[in-house]
């Protein structure tokens, strides 16, 4: 069982991830200012970055959702404990990674 001092500490550092992460979905989503008339290569490089940022996007994205549901869990009480197996999540494993789902084990 975690204490509340712990749970408190990662609270923190999720709401304060939450805001970071947020801030750079904003700006991935920010429209971008075309050029009047762009050549081959700027084309070429605006189609890779593209390609890149939507990727990056989906990361961020995912990383929020796994932010506000570690979040519910804190709020419910359930905050650590491994969603598949119901065991304890290691401090070490929830200080690396704060909205952590898993156990080592069921992590694998």
């Amino acid at each position: 069982m975690l204490n509340q001092e712990f749970i408190q500490k990662m609270k923190t550092r999720l709401e304060e991830e939450k805001k970071a992460v947020a801030e750079k979905i904003l700006k991935l989503k920010k429209p971008e200012v075309d050029e009047d008339n762009p050549d081959l290569d700027d084309l070429g490089h605006d189609a890779a970055e593209d390609i890149l940022e939507g990727s990056l996007l989906s990361v961020h994205e995912e990383v929020l959702e796994k932010i506000d549901s570690a979040l519910g869990r804190i709020a419910d009480g359930t905050y650590g404990v491994c969603l598949k197996c119901g065991k304890s999540i290691g401090l070490e494993d929830l200080e690396k990674e704060p909205w952590a789902e898993h156990c080592r084990v069921c992590g694998k």
